[in-house]
């Protein structure tokens, strides 16, 4: 049996059409290799060949043992504990602003809405569980460039104004949509794009570079900063992590130092407010960064709530109550402090660390892709959610006040769509680990050289 008629058979038993391209270059590769080994031991080359291909092993059942390695694998586990997460955290929303409403809080949202934004969510994160994520890769730039389009326009034309922001775009139906949430998505399709840049010298990185720019601005147009800043550090980490992998013909400790400073920009608005800006811009900054004042007195009520609540619970059971500091405004954004105040920190502890567990599960599973597009954009939402749910840490234990939104344990419709969303990303990388084929590049030998 000849080497095509040997590897067609084979690679008809395996399903998934994806995984057959790079099965056959491998299997290509072994005949040839061994072909070779036997023409210096003095065989003819069609002797040889046959020789080669006869070591291989019958082709049904090698190709059936492919087909069981490489094909869509599901990640049920991690459905689960999604879905599992999902239904606690609305539970839990909906008893603690029960309380809070009992206590005099407002009742404001709509449980029947909120119960079918998660509905819709996992349906997305269904949907792009199943949908193979080099595709969406592959349109990346374009995602990206009407993405941004659409958020600019909706903004101008169609942005609702709450405390002088126009972070919200009106949809029919009184729903609004969260420019900075949609802008979140733009982390994962920013790494599809350096991704298209492998093998280029200083080209790809000014291009990789240039490409930041329309989000960050996009987000400080629509005056949300905190967005601005996490899609920087969210770039430059997805960034590090392409030079880091040798991707570009450039000095890597020369690149990496230079995206480490650029991930310092953030601090930069702050040295420059302490030093040239009137007093009361000052008196914002620390308003945000600082839970004490110059006199000692707390000066952001949520926050003094936030402590007060936690200083009434106990570990265990229901604590001393609702603090008589007073109710924000947004109660659930400090889910786990109501957690803490009616079941007891542990409860708390338990409920964060399950949603932190999954989000670092996410962190590993991107990390250990073969495939390094899959890689960089696994790790790109990863790092979102990290950063989403660290902010969200702090400003449960009365750190911080940053709007921001974190999956399962803040409430917000585009929130929770574009978060499972992202989560769809991570399980399609998972579930094509094993069948998405690696874009061939030249080797980027110059960095690897200079990388010591």
């Amino acid at each position: 049996m000849r080497t095509e008629e040997y590897i067609r058979t084979l690679t008809e038993q395996i399903r998934c059409k994806m995984a057959r391209g790079e099965v056959t270059d491998e299997i290509r590769t072994h005949i040839e290799e061994q072909t070779k080994a036997y023409m210096s031991e003095g065989m003819e080359r069609g002797e040889a060949e046959e020789a080669a291909v006869c070591d291989m092993g019958d082709p049904v059942e090698v190709g059936t043992e492919l087909d069981r390695i490489h094909r869509p694998q599901m990640p049920w586990g991690m459905i689960a504990f999604i879905i599992i997460l999902s239904v606690l955290g609305l539970g839990v929303q909906y008893f603690i602003q029960q309380r809070f409403v009992e206590s005099g809080g407002d009742g404001i949202l709509s449980w029947e809405r909120r119960i079918v934004y998660m509905a819709v969510g996992l349906a997305v994160m269904a949907g792009v569980c199943f949908i193979d994520y080099t595709r969406i890769a592959a349109r990346a730039r374009e995602m990206m460039v009407l993405l941004f389009a659409a958020l600019f326009l909706g903004s101008a034309l169609f942005g609702v104004k709450i405390n002088g922001a126009a972070r919200w775009i009106a949809l029919p139906g009184g729903l609004t949509l969260n420019i900075p949430m949609v802008l979140l998505l733009t982390v994962p399709l920013y790494a599809a794009v350096l991704y298209r840049c492998r093998g280029k010298s200083w080209t790809g990185i000014i291009k990789a570079v240039l490409w930041m720019l329309p989000g960050i601005f996009l987000a400080f147009y629509v005056c949300s900063f905190s967005t601005a800043a996490i899609l920087l550090f969210s770039y430059v980490v997805v960034f590090g992590l392409s030079v880091w992998q040798g991707w570009y013909f450039v000095p890597r400790k020369l690149c990496l130092g230079a995206l480490t400073v650029t991930a310092l920009l953030p601090a930069v608005p702050v040295v420059y407010v302490m030093l040239f800006r009137p007093l009361y811009q000052w008196e914002r900054l620390v308003y945000f960064l600082s839970p004490m004042d110059g006199w000692g007195k707390d000066i952001s009520y949520t926050r003094e709530f936030v402590r007060a609540l936690l200083g009434n619970s106990r570990f265990l059971g229901e604590g001393g109550g609702l603090p008589a500091s007073g109710m924000p405004e947004a109660p659930l954004n400090f889910l786990l402090a109501g957690v803490a105040a009616y079941f007891g920190l542990i409860a708390a502890v338990l409920l964060g660390g399950a949603v932190l567990a999954l989000f670092i599960r996410f962190l590993k599973i991107s990390l250990r892709q073969r495939n390094q597009l899959g890689m960089v954009m696994g790790t790109g939402c990863a790092v979102v959610f990290l950063i989403e749910i660290l902010l969200c840490f702090m400003n449960n234990m009365g750190i911080i006040y940053a709007e921001n939104y974190c999956p399962f344990l803040m409430n917000g419709g585009s929130g929770m769509v574009v978060s499972y969303l992202l989560m769809g990303i991570v399980l399609s990388i998972f579930r094509y680990q094993n069948t998405a084929p690696e874009r061939r590049y030249p080797e980027n030998r110059y960095a690897r050289e200079k990388a010591v």
